[in-house]
């Protein structure tokens, strides 16, 4: 559980190293080791939300209580989703932004469920949240003060369910320790999970995780002709 462009990928990537089955997901520009987004989550959201209104997102969520509102329209596509995920994987889970308003929908289906929840300093999340939108092109771009009170609103969404649910494990992680030492929160995140960590598995995840200083390069290496276009042409073909 965390904010678009808080570094929920880079924390989802760590978890599917780890042994944690996230779900097929699909190439993401805006991020170079991907997104790891289940796509039956993305679909779920999106078809939910389009429910709730026309132009309803991330950047433009409903109340939270509009979307509990609609558990009884949804619940037989959350029983289902959550079958499909369960019936041969033990241990599994999904990342999704707007999660965040939509986990009492799933909770009470869930078995056994811990939650890693993510967070980052808000104005570099703003402010990458200001890029990202237009990135988007969206018809209404995000402004430093919308975008702000955009994370403060969902910072304190994500508060409340801790508060509301103090028996659900829960592990609060910082997007800027992982990035400073991948090694040392990948440890927290396995004992948090019961999984044993291998010498192979710290290599994998320190290779995974891109140090600030390289980021930008890799940015725009994913999005050049040769190393971002080109296999992605290849693999619709």
């Amino acid at each position: 559980m965390g904010l678009a462009r808080s570094g929920t990928s880079v924390v989802t990537g760590v978890l599917r190293i780890l042994g944690v089955d996230m779900g097929p997901s699909k190439d993401d520009k805006a991020n170079p080791r991907g997104s790891h987004e289940d796509i039956d989550f993305v679909k779920f959201h999106k078809e939910l939300f389009e429910m709730l209104g026309h132009g309803r997102d991330f950047w433009n969520p409903p109340s939270r209580e509009a979307i509990l509102a609609m558990q009884s329209k949804v619940d037989v596509k959350i029983r289902a989703l959550l079958d499909k995920k369960s019936k041969s994987n033990s241990l599994w889970g999904w990342k999704h932004p707007r999660s965040i308003l939509t986990y009492e929908l799933f909770l009470p289906y869930l078995v056994n469920p811990h939650f890693v929840l993510v967070f980052r300093n808000p104005l570099s999340t703003a402010l990458s949240s200001m890029e990202h939108t237009r990135r988007l092109n969206r018809p209404l771009n995000l402004n430093l003060p919308q975008a702000l009170r955009l994370v403060h609103y969902y910072q304190a969404e994500m508060l409340g369910f801790i508060e509301k649910h103090p028996d659900v494990p829960a592990h609060l992680v910082s997007y800027e320790d992982v990035v400073l030492d991948p090694q040392k929160e990948a440890a927290k995140m396995a004992r948090f999970l019961g999984l044993g960590l291998s010498d192979e598995t710290v290599g994998a995840v320190t290779e995974f995780v891109i140090p600030r200083d390289r980021l930008p390069m890799e940015k725009k290496k994913r999005r050049s002709f040769f190393f971002g276009k080109l296999p992605r042409l290849i693999r619709k073909r």
